[in-house]
């Protein structure tokens, strides 16, 4: 995918430091379940950590930096 063309409906974001593009209008559980990421993964946009309740409602928006890190659990 060319990331110079910016398609209708597309918007541009960085993901864990590589540049994507992504549907507009997209939510963060849309993404995760795009990426086939686990719920419980811990999202950050812009340096602001997401709760997992807030997943659903935060729209992701042009030019948005996302770090998305899987939650491990172990002992």
């Amino acid at each position: 995918m060319d990331m110079n063309e910016n398609r209708s409906g597309q918007i541009r974001v960085t993901i864990n430091k590589k540049e994507e593009l992504l549907q507009d209008n997209m939510t963060v559980l849309d993404l995760l379940r795009e990426r086939h990421e686990r719920r419980r993964s811990a999202v950050w946009i812009n340096g602001t950590q997401l709760l997992q309740s807030e997943y659903e409602t935060t729209k992701i928006q042009e030019g948005d930096i996302i770090k998305i890190l899987k939650v491990v659990a172990g002992g």
